[in-house]
């Protein structure tokens, strides 16, 4: 039998871990509340918003182009829970026992913790060595 015994897990973003993750209520949940954070306190722009969300999972400002990808993901969630306001209702209560705050936008709401659950999949923000 083995003996040896390693206490910290290679780097790895293998999909299934992925898929884990993206899934996962408390991760659901987390990008949820930190959508609603950005939404706070990130200043009165997509591209404010999702900087703090960025810098807040990373502990680095995202780059131009880390940020165009973000603000693109961030239009095109912004765009479909528009387009389907029960879409964005079932997101933001489908998980978790964290209630939305109801002053905010839903929409706005369901696209920011859409895009923060990538922010939050991303490898750097997964595991830092």
């Amino acid at each position: 039998g083995r003996t040896a015994c390693r206490t910290r897990r290679e780097g790895t973003n293998t999909p299934l871990q992925a898929l884990v993750l993206l899934n996962d209520p408390q991760f659901a949940e987390a990008a949820r509340v930190l959508g609603e954070r950005i939404m706070k306190e990130g200043g009165d722009t997509p591209e404010k918003r999702l900087s703090l969300a960025f810098r807040l999972a990373t502990s680095r400002t995202p780059t131009k182009a880390e940020l165009t990808i973000l603000l693109a993901e961030y239009s095109d969630r912004l765009r479909e829970f528009q387009d389907t306001p029960e879409r964005a209702r079932d997101y933001l209560t489908g998980i978790g026992n964290h209630k939305a705050d109801p002053a905010l936008d839903p929409a706005q709401l369901a696209a920011f913790a859409a895009t923060c659950s990538l922010i939050l999949n991303l490898d750097e923000a997964i595991s830092k060595s």
